[in-house]
């Protein structure tokens, strides 16, 4: 199978190289025969590519433990998601990960080229050739042979007796943090958003190449990157759900770099889909959606360079590798520098036909601001998630920046993009006029009020007395807290609901709007006048739910984010014993373990949880003991309440108690709530129709 593997890897990367020279070739000759090979080259690299994946996918299945990525990265999981482990390894290592990435991209490439086949325009040609010269990158990558990514180098004989794992050999296998149900789809989600990204960017080079400023090169990827921009969110969800129930810190954001690298691309796609719309719509921001196709990109190379090279520390990185180091961080400034090149050479071309901004008061100025803070939110983030690596190599200092650092730029750029988010579909294309603008504005702001006297309401009675006790209690809780002080606190937190209430009102109406249109000049009930609206304007409905999920999404994050009140407690090892935590009561029922087939301990404590004299239910936070290799995983229980959730960790015994962190966590169904919102609004986006009903 070994052999298989890398015949295979071999394959996908001459299959690429050739395929990129011949279109090249075909291209500059207008020999289209040459052309045509060039196509089929593109899909000898796929077969290629998906040989070696389908041997790495059965060699888990069939516990092959011959080849050493598999022997590193087995579950011994006895639960009946084994199955699903034991694919998940084809993605749970570096070597594994990369060539599934390989694998994505191939199958994008392949997909393009099976949609441009039949026509060869220049502009599929070229874009074709961009993308297999970047699957052949990664081929090198993994070909090297015994190198840190090579996931076909042979378990030493030493190591492997009769099939069966020996030695040191026997206690090495899957991380068991990653053995749950999220880590099972939260990488595949995530590189199928990276390898999807890569399109736009080759189609924006192709458009460079062949000196194309129309609206064709975006008509052919904007539905792949809104398919990428999907499933990169949906990753980035996955991840964060991970983390809330398995790290047992009870967060699902910390601002780890690795975390970063994924959040990047996402707000830098964020501004590519909006200069798409100016695009097609408008025929603007043309150089916008050049510069944001590779700067998209390029973010794409930065997540795997910090995760790859060893540059920047972090919990969740691979072990260093220098070719890694250099191959990326060519991969990452190339795009953004071929991209400088080329529309310094046809700037003129890519120039608008039309004023892009002819007032402040315009939609275009609303677009042009959203990209302006996407772009920098990411760069700054980007530096800030590197500063380790560049202060010590440009100032012999390394400069470590915390979760706090993070937040000071997040909060005033969120503010500021929820402004821009509520206000931009209110305004007119060109210029908009005060008075038409407060038509539309006021019956929305009466109902934001409503909404935002609710969340007053929750702020005065929950949220404001768990900072001022975190405060009193001291440590680092409340060095956090009070890093930005008590009033800033409040001027965030009011900012953050009004505007966040706004943009939910303010989307509502425009579908009222549409939905009343309908019905007044087709004579439709309301339903079916909203269904029309929502299934004839596909991509502006679909952006508007977005807006509404991403209203939720941040009232959820301020409650869960900035007001979780945090308690570490022994309670004595007696049936009885009670702990109360603001208005809930805790009450101890036993703690027992359990020896599983495998030879893991897992070892349990239960509580009831009350409030007010109601039962919320029964919690039974648990630790587990991995026999394989002596980790230790806390498997935190969560119990939901409308506005709130009851976050448990069990921490085991000590000094004859039992050693808990409880958690409130505050609005934190708002942020799952929103993120399946954005999910459906984004899905609905992918399938644009000509026809647009509603009215801004």
């Amino acid at each position: 199978m070994l052999l298989l593997g890398q015949l295979g890897m071999w394959i996908g990367l001459v299959g690429a190289v050739v395929a990129a020279i011949t279109l090249l070739m075909g291209r500059m000759s207008d020999n289209e025969q040459t052309t045509r090979f060039g196509y089929y080259s593109a899909f000898a690299s796929l077969i290629g590519i998906t040989i070696s994946t389908l041997v790495i996918a059965i060699a888990f299945f069939i516990r092959d433990y011959s080849i050493y990525y598999v022997a590193s990265n087995r579950s011994t999981d006895v639960s009946a998601l084994r199955w699903l482990y034991d694919l998940s390894g084809v993605w749970a290592g570096r070597e594994g990960s990369l060539l599934f990435w390989a694998w994505l991209l191939a199958l994008f490439t392949g997909y393009v080229a099976w949609r441009g086949l039949r026509d060869l325009d220049e502009l599929t040609d070229m874009a074709l050739m961009v993308l297999n010269i970047i699957i052949a990158l990664f081929c090198i990558v993994l070909i090297v042979p015994n190198g840190p990514n090579n996931p076909f180098i042979a378990t030493p004989a030493h190591l492997l007796v009769n099939g069966n794992l020996v030695g040191q050999a026997a206690t090495i296998g899957m991380n068991p943090l990653l053995q749950h149900w999220a880590m099972i789809l939260h990488p595949p989600t995530l590189f199928i958003g990276y390898a999807g990204l890569a399109v736009p960017f080759a189609y924006a080079m192709a458009a460079l190449i062949v000196d194309d400023p129309s609206s064709r090169w975006v008509k052919h990827v904007d539905r792949i990157t809104m398919f990428a921009w999907l499933f990169l969110g949906a990753g980035i969800g996955l991840g964060s759900i991970w983390a809330y129930v398995v790290l047992g810190w009870g967060g699902y954001w910390g601002w780890d770099p690795v975390e970063n690298a994924s959040i990047l691309p996402w707000f830098v796609g964020v501004g590519l889909i909006h200069s798409f719309t100016i695009y097609r719509l408008r025929d603007g921001f043309k150089r916008w959606a050049i510069l944001f196709s590779a700067v998209t990109f390029a973010m794409v190379i930065l997540g795997t360079w910090i995760t790859r090279s060893g540059l920047v520390q972090s919990v969740h990185a691979f072990a260093p590798d220098t070719l890694s180091a250099r191959l990326f961080g060519f991969m990452i400034w190339g795009p953004i520098i071929i991209a400088l090149i080329g529309l310094a050479m046809r700037w003129d071309s890519f120039s608008s036909d039309v004023e892009e901004i002819e007032s402040l008061s315009s939609r275009e100025s609303a677009y042009y601001l959203t990209n302006v803070l996407m772009f920098f939110a990411s760069f700054i983030i980007a530096a800030l998630t590197t500063s380790s690596w560049w202060s010590s190599f440009f100032m012999q200092n390394s400069l470590n920046q915390g979760p706090m650092a993070y937040e000071r730029l997040a909060r005033p750029i969120g503010i500021l993009f929820l402004a821009v988010l509520a206000v931009c579909p209110l305004l007119s294309w060109g210029k908009t006029e005060g008075r038409a603008l407060w038509g539309k504005i006021k019956i929305p702001l009466i109902f934001a009020a409503g909404i935002l006297a609710l969340l007053i309401w929750e702020w005065i009675s929950v949220l404001l007395p768990t900072y001022d006790d975190m405060v009193l209690a001291g440590g680092a809780i409340a060095s956090d807290y009070l890093q930005f002080g008590k009033p800033m606190y409040a001027i965030t937190t009011l900012l953050g609901f009004g505007l966040s209430a706004f943009l939910i009102t303010n989307t509502l109406a425009l579908f009222a709007r549409g939905v009343r249109a309908r019905m007044n000049s087709k004579g439709e009930s309301a339903l079916s006048a909203l269904w029309s609206v929502l299934t004839k304007a596909r991509t502006q409905s679909g952006g508007y739910i977005c807006h509404i999920a991403i209203g939720i999404i941040v009232i959820g994050l301020i409650g869960s984010s900035m007001y979780v009140r945090d308690v570490s407690v022994t309670v004595p090892d007696q049936a009885g014993e009670t702990i109360e935590i603001a208005d809930y009561t805790l009450t101890f029922i036993k703690h027992e373990e359990t020896e599983l087939a495998n030879g893991d301990v897992e070892s349990r404590a239960y509580f009831d949880v009350t409030r007010g004299g109601r039962s919320i239910g029964t919690v039974v936070p648990s630790i587990t003991e991995f026999a394989l290799n002596g980790m230790t995983r806390y498997n935190a229980h969560v119990v939901s309440e409308p506005l709130r959730d009851i976050f448990l960790v069990y921490h085991g015994v000590v000094d004859g108690g039992l050693d808990i962190n409880v958690k409130i966590n505050p609005l934190i169904w708002f942020v799952w709530a929103g993120f399946g919102l954005l999910l459906v609004g984004t899905v609905l986006a992918m399938w644009p129709k000509r026809k647009h009903v509603l009215t801004a």
